[in-house]
């Protein structure tokens, strides 16, 4: 018995439509409405129709691919939630998202160095990274559109998505004055590398903030622990952290950290030295994670799932031909108040 293979024009019967807009459905390339291109997908699934992404490259010119660059692994927090935004807006419209790891400058350099001749994505999203003048210069000569995601710059991007740190520290720090609390650090993690990431540039902003809110040089500190493999293990630079803290004069009593996951374990520390949270000081993270509201950590508030949604239909929309509404957007972060701050005794 011979059975008949399914064919475009078999789905564009079955969803009353023209060939030519299920091919434009399926692909994602050009502007179909989305009432029309469920129809079509609701189609071809019912038909069973397995649409030829290789044949569809090499008449479209599409690759039907688009690169995430990000610079942590994929099992973290900030970056597997990123991922998941992207994945839930680009998949349905019929794009692969092909995850890029850049730990170091050197593999930075190297993603860079291939991106002029490399032809195997439509468009390039860059995850909390911050690119150097010549790596921004790249991408504004590329014939593909790029898009940035908690980036400090929208140099070299056709569109991003930044986060307002400046406004979540200037809410952070108000927040703690109005406490009463006059003695106040940043702690920021090692660095995990030699790459510059967006939240290692929080210290200045929250340095920034508190002075312009009132506060004297000499009543706020910037903690900095250096790289990461300075330390034998995390516990080593947890309880350097503590060391620092403890040995400033006055104490301060109230601290922001530039990420719950080294909040959190950095309450635990200084608990077990005998500092009290929030009675002797105040802590306040930074992203609300899972475990933040578990713990009962005020912190300031992100949703990178959402921003990568946002951002992946900034990348749709280019990569159609056309121009977002609101290229370059900026989220506001929220301030969550919960159990590890108190007024200053």
């Amino acid at each position: 018995m011979i059975v008949s293979r399914v064919t475009i024009h078999d789905v564009a019967l079955e969803a009353g439509v023209s060939d030519s807009t299920v091919s434009r459905a399926l692909r994602g390339l050009d502007r179909v409405d989305d009432s029309t291109r469920r129809k079509v997908q609701e189609a071809s699934k019912r038909l069973h129709f397995q649409f030829s992404r290789n044949a569809s490259s090499l008449a479209s010119g599409k690759t039907m691919r688009v690169s995430l660059l990000l610079a942590d692994s994929l099992n973290t927090w900030f970056d597997s939630s990123v991922l998941q935004g992207a994945y839930e807006i680009l998949s349905p419209a019929g794009y692969d998202v092909v995850p890029s790891l850049a730990g170091t400058s050197e593999r930075l350099d190297g993603f860079f160095d291939r991106l002029p001749s490399n032809g195997n994505v439509d468009g390039i999203m860059v995850g909390s990274i911050n690119l150097n003048a010549a790596q921004s210069n790249i991408l504004k000569q590329l014939s593909i559109p790029s898009v940035g995601l908690d980036s400090r710059t929208i140099d070299g991007f056709d569109a991003s998505v930044l986060l307002d740190d400046g406004q979540a520290m200037i809410d952070a720090v108000g927040l703690l004055k109005n406490m009463g609390h006059r003695h106040i650090a940043f702690v920021g993690w090692p660095a995990p590398g030699d790459l510059q990431l967006s939240s290692q540039l929080r210290a200045d902003t929250f340095i920034k903030a508190a002075l312009e809110q009132g506060f004297a040089d000499d009543e706020v500190h910037n903690l900095s622990l250096g790289k990461a493999s300075d330390y034998r293990s995390k516990e080593d630079a947890l309880e350097a952290a503590v060391a620092q803290l403890l040995s400033l004069y006055p104490r301060p009593t109230a601290i922001c950290v530039e990420t719950d996951g080294f909040a959190v374990p950095l309450i635990a520390k200084l608990r077990h030295f005998g500092i009290r949270v929030p009675e002797d000081m105040s802590v306040i993270g930074f992203d609300d994670n899972d475990l933040a509201s578990v713990v009962g950590l005020t912190t300031i508030h992100q949703n990178p799932v959402e921003m990568a949604r946002l951002a992946a239909r900034k990348m749709l929309e280019l990569m159609r031909g056309g121009q977002p509404d609101e290229p370059h957007a900026v989220v506001r972060p929220i301030l969550m108040m919960r159990g590890t701050t108190a007024a200053a005794r």
